[in-house]
């Protein structure tokens, strides 16, 4: 580029110094200067080519270190991998030797535990072995005197045989007991029920001998009412019989000085409306004869004569 732009330079001022040539001489020299610009383009060309199979064969070593890297990268993750597999292969191995080993020592435990119970078992049964040495030469000795039995467990059977016997007779005496108390309940709340009804049946007496008694004296206290009653309504008709017998005396003297003639009613209610119909009358005509008579006082004693 640099040789191209100084060709340019010099073709500047030569072209400066062809004006004053002829054409075929300017045509000669524009020739050689296209063709030294098409060597100056070969050339440069030449060297970007040659730059290009340099920059190729740089990319291509970079491709393969990179590829190289990543190998290396790979096969590094691939160890670190199995080195993590190894380490949790590891671990887990110790984990389950730890468990197992726990596991060993607990039964281990348990074995020991279970051992001291099978001794002190031991020691129990030979305890209880020894206490039943002494029954046992007690039976032989039975046997020797006795003519009833061959064996020992003949002994024991027959000794199993009287305590279910004697088992059965406490059972039943238990539920003759039982049966007995239930009797004697019964007949206590028999005798109790007796008493209460016999109790009830006395007070019932008493209470109906109270009805009796108050019935009787409501009945003379009626009797005596029912006279008191009778006197009194006695007493009332003959009043009644009076006061009819005075209204219709009142009614007639009314009747005969009324100037009113009037049917004759025997209905007291109709007899007193004549009596109050003639009160009437006859109070209007007292205040008319005093009204008439207060006039004649106030007047002169000339009209007076007059």
């Amino acid at each position: 580029m640099d040789e191209f732009a100084g060709m340019q330079g010099a073709g500047s001022i030569q072209q400066m110094n062809l004006d004053d040539v002829s054409p075929a001489t300017r045509l000669l020299e524009k020739r050689r200067q296209m063709f030294e610009v098409q060597e100056a383009l070969e050339t440069q060309k030449e060297e970007f080519a040659r730059r290009e199979e340099l920059f190729k064969r740089r990319e291509e070593q970079l491709r393969k270190q990179d590829l190289e890297l990543q190998q290396q990268l790979i096969r590094f993750n691939k160890f670190l991998q199995e080195n993590d597999s190894k380490t949790a292969r590891a671990e887990k191995k110790a984990t389950e030797e730890i468990k197992l080993r726990e596991q060993k020592e607990k039964e281990i435990q348990e074995l020991t535990q279970h051992l001291r119970e099978l001794t002190v078992n031991k020691d129990d049964m030979k305890a209880v072995l020894d206490k039943n040495l002494v029954y046992e030469k007690y039976l032989l000795s039975v046997l020797e005197e006795s003519d009833d039995f061959v064996e020992i467990n003949d002994l024991l059977k027959r000794h199993l045989t009287l305590k279910a016997h004697h088992k059965d007779l406490q059972r039943r005496a238990a539920e003759v007991v039982a049966l007995n108390d239930r009797y004697r309940t019964e007949l206590q709340q028999y005798t109790k029920e007796g008493q209460d009804t016999k109790l009830k049946g006395h007070n019932e007496i008493a209470v109906l001998q109270k009805s009796l008694e108050s019935t009787q004296l409501q009945s003379h206290v009626a009797g005596g009412s029912r006279e008191r009653m009778l006197e009194e309504s006695a007493e009332r008709v003959l009043e009644f019989g009076k006061c009819g017998m005075a209204i219709t005396n009142l009614y007639e003297r009314c009747r005969a000085k009324s100037k009113v003639k009037q049917p004759y009613s025997t209905d007291h209610h109709e007899q007193l409306k004549v009596l109050q119909d003639f009160v009437m009358d006859l109070s209007f005509i007292v205040q008319k004869g005093r009204q008439a008579s207060m006039k004649l006082e106030g007047m002169p004693s000339t009209a007076k004569q007059q």
